[in-house]
């Protein structure tokens, strides 16, 4: 996924230092209040609503079937595309638009209205939340980061995909940029990973994995804990669910054996007079129902903070 260039380093003064550690003091404390919160939003909103053994049919599936469907993912790097750039891209065959909600540093300040648009055309709509595996704010903080980027359009998500990626080395503990990595480190990633699936659980979603086969053994140690999770698999090469055969010796990983989703191409553009995206191919039925009650109260308190 491309996101929003970090400045250099060698640029930054002591006073761009505090900055930095002023705004993960703020996250921080929003987290904390989100925390104290949780007591009395589980009585109100979790425990009138408890997530179902099996999940219901959902919107994708009761729309498309069995069938695939194209879709486009876009980060705040794409700033605000007009309506009738989705509108475009409708017309042209896609069906799903995914947005990056939390960046790993910062919020995109485009999601709510990237999301909307893309929802008044027609389109299905779902999220992402880039986990940042260095930073004091764990796996539950930086998911509700994502959903608070969101505002209201976060009760019309599909689903929310944990971005699992290792290109980013400010974004990764010293133990998981070692070589080999530290497996302790490794052990703290997979544990950031769980806080994060679990906040999106409890936010009545369905959780998705973003990754590839390099990235989940350099942070995970190629683990088989989420292998239960539907995988959104970068790998470019063919709009296809079933090419490459991820079932392969050569190309599995994490215990999966299929993918619910592929970005297949980076970086293009769906039409000639379109912004550039990254351009993927799902299962319809990853999409979950929209729920504008899905926890919405504390949607609302992520959002105030």
């Amino acid at each position: 996924m491309t996101h929003s260039p970090t400045r250099p380093r060698a640029l930054k003064t002591r006073m761009g230092l505090a900055k930095r550690a002023g705004k993960i003091s703020r996250a921080l404390r929003r987290c904390f209040a989100w925390s104290r919160a949780a007591a009395t939003l589980a009585a109100v909103t979790l425990a009138s609503e408890p997530a179902p053994d099996v999940s219901p049919p959902s919107a994708g599936r009761a729309a498309f079937g069995n069938e695939s469907v194209r879709g486009i993912d876009i980060s705040a790097s794409a700033g605000e595309p007009a309506f009738q750039d989705f509108s475009d891209l409708k017309q042209q065959g896609y069906h799903c638009v995914i947005v990056g909600g939390w960046g790993g540093i910062n919020r995109n300040p485009h999601a709510q209205v990237q999301s909307s648009r893309a929802r008044s055309a027609g389109l299905l709509t779902a999220g992402y939340c880039y986990l940042n595996f260095a930073s004091g704010l764990d796996g539950e903080c930086q998911v509700r980061e994502a959903f608070a980027a969101f505002g209201a359009e976060a009760a019309h998500l599909g689903f929310l995909a944990i971005d699992v990626e290792s290109d980013a080395s400010n974004q990764l503990s010293l133990g998981l940029q070692a070589e080999p990595p530290d497996a302790s480190a490794q052990r703290d990633a997979v544990a950031r990973i769980a806080e994060a699936v679990q906040a999106v659980q409890r936010a009545g979603l369905c959780p998705v994995i973003y990754t590839k086969k390099s990235y989940w053994k350099r942070v995970t140690g190629n683990t088989a804990a989420f292998s239960s999770l539907p995988l959104w698999w970068t790998q470019v090469g063919p709009a296809s669910l079933s090419e490459p055969d991820l079932s392969s010796p050569g190309w599995t990983f994490g215990g999966w054996t299929n993918y619910a989703g592929k970005q297949c191409a980076l970086q293009t553009r769906a039409t000639p007079s379109a912004f550039p995206v990254d351009l993927d191919i799902f299962d319809g039925g990853v999409f979950a129902p929209t729920n504008p009650k899905r926890e919405a109260d504390s949607l609302q308190i992520a959002v105030n903070q």
